[in-house]
């Protein structure tokens, strides 16, 4: 028991968003591989919810803000339980469910990471945490494809062949999304839709700044104390070139 007990405190001091990583991991999964019709797309919804009340736990979250999440997860994966046997998680209602759970999990990590850095400077679990992030936005952004799909009466995404899927799937608009944050731009699946191009357009532009802002400076002030993050972003000064005297 004592042993088992002094787990749970070092996971708890470890502040490691490696759990929360896995839950956004397996809700990107999940929303690929589950089919649309399935009432078992409530999975996707139950994910997000653990993502947001082990975010609360590894960032050390004030109680009410505790409460408020846990009250909203619940809300979530009782909203989506009911659609998934009731109605459907594709319409309006489940989509904004899963783009409202994102926002959740994304804020309690970002306030986390704030006040860590704050306190002790740039650790790992603030690069994993920035990473979580990563994931979450690329997560985001295939849910907003899908419920601009619920909201348009036009298709959103243009397949190039007839081997693919464009039918405003969530497996559909969750591959597109991260194809385009990682920029990799197969071109198979093309967005039609005014709000998709200029949904495509700013995650990719997002996606890159955040990488090679955000990400690349918390880890050049990776392990360098509470300063270390006010060093990596103080200008360079460069000393004046040395001059040759003759005499």
């Amino acid at each position: 028991m004592t042993h088992r007990f002094n787990l749970v405190r070092r996971a708890e001091a470890s502040h490691s968003y490696g759990f929360v990583m896995l839950f956004v991991v397996a809700t990107i999964i999940l929303a690929v591989a589950i089919p649309e019709s399935s009432p078992w797309r409530a999975l996707i919804v139950v994910c997000q919810a653990f993502a947001a009340v082990i975010a609360c736990w590894t960032s050390d979250a004030p109680r009410r803000v505790f409460r408020v999440v846990l009250i909203f997860s619940s809300l979530g994966v009782l909203s989506a339980i009911g659609l998934g046997v009731f109605g459907s998680t594709n319409s309006v209602a489940g989509r904004a469910v899963n783009v409202m759970g994102v926002i959740v999990v994304a804020a309690v990590i970002i306030r986390g990471i704030t006040l860590d850095i704050r306190a002790e400077g740039v650790r790992g679990r603030a690069v994993a945490g920035a990473l979580t992030i990563y994931l979450l936005f690329g997560t985001f952004c295939g849910f907003v494809y899908g419920l601009e799909e619920s909201i348009s009466t036009n298709p959103v995404l243009h397949a190039s062949n007839s081997t693919l899927n464009d039918d405003g799937s969530t497996s559909a608009n969750m591959y597109f999304s991260f194809v385009t944050l990682t920029t990799v731009g197969y071109g198979d699946l093309t967005p039609v839709s005014g709000g998709a191009r200029a949904t495509a357009i700013f995650e990719a532009l997002v996606g890159q700044l955040y990488l090679v802002g955000i990400v690349a400076t918390l880890g050049g002030a990776l392990g360098r104390g509470k300063g270390g993050l006010r060093k990596e972003l103080a200008p360079q000064t460069v000393g004046a070139p040395p001059t040759n005297s003759d005499g």
